[in-house]
């Protein structure tokens, strides 16, 4: 008797579920939303500097691309701020470059406002910085190592240091 009281609990759960409406995005909000995330990104572009330019270009040039469509990627969500800990005197002894199919919720933990903006997407072939712990490599990965940990990669040595 207590099973089908739960039975009958849970399809009343998928009743309710089902009836209800996703609220509307306002189109303004939209509009809004998507000047805000080209802000930042223009903010996190100016940051750019040849270090970037340099593990950028090579990333592309592996990878077949465009160094602008990887730029463009890298500069969702907090990926440039991984770059700069590789950057850094003892900072991360490498860096992985991710280009695989993402899942849109994977995409939207790079750039939470990607599941507003694009909800139906599907499957589509990323670049993105990871660590290789949180993402299983399923496409091609590009990694740089550091010669000397201790010793900052600037702009002027990262050809040797990387």
């Amino acid at each position: 008797m207590v099973w089908k009281q739960h039975v009958s609990q849970l399809a009343f759960c998928e009743v309710q579920l089902e009836n209800r409406s996703q609220p509307a995005v306002p189109v303004e909000s939209i509009k809004e939303m998507q000047q805000k995330l080209k802000e930042e990104r223009e903010a996190k572009r100016a940051q750019l500097d040849g270090r970037h330019d340099y593990v950028l270009s090579i990333v592309a040039s592996c990878l077949c691309l465009e160094k602008a469509d990887v730029e463009d990627a890298i500069l969702e969500g907090t990926q440039i701020e991984r770059m700069e800990q590789f950057f850094v005197a003892e900072g991360l002894p490498h860096i992985m470059f991710y280009y695989q199919d993402v899942e849109p919720a994977e995409a939207a933990a790079a750039s939470a406002a990607a599941a507003v903006l694009a909800p139906n997407r599907s499957k589509k072939a990323k670049v993105f910085v990871t660590e290789g712990k949180d993402v299983a490599l399923t496409g091609v990965c590009v990694f740089f190592t550091r010669a000397n940990p201790s010793k900052a990669i600037t702009s002027e040595n990262v050809h040797r240091h990387t």
